[in-house]
């Protein structure tokens, strides 16, 4: 009667975080970030000229023609419900250590 290994969840989890690593290292020596932030840095450096340009013929300006909104927003049901529910503990927290101080103030003060 054979019987079976139990699995080495610990192996798994270490080859995620490893094959993590990997992807990042490789994405930092072959200069992912800084082409990306490059890329950003040239997008603002034309904008200036350009507002520049624009300044010195006399044209009507406004920032936001200039500037680049690169917002994204990724919320979600559950990052929602998160969001939610930290400030529901925080404003629990805060009434019941303002409750507790009130009471021990009239303990100590009066």
């Amino acid at each position: 009667m054979e019987t079976k290994k139990k699995k080495n969840y610990f192996i798994y989890i270490l080859g995620l975080l490893f094959l993590c690593f990997l992807v990042l290292y490789i994405s930092k020596e072959t200069g992912y970030y800084e082409y990306k932030a490059h890329t950003k840095r040239v997008l603002t450096d034309e904008a200036i000229k350009e507002f520049e340009k624009d300044i010195s013929e006399g044209k009507d300006v406004s920032v936001e023609q200039y500037a680049i909104v690169t917002y994204t927003d990724f919320s979600n049901p559950i990052s929602n419900l998160g969001y939610k529910t930290s400030l529901a503990v925080e404003n629990f927290m805060t009434k019941g250590i303002k409750n507790t101080f009130k009471v021990f103030s009239a303990l100590f003060f009066n």
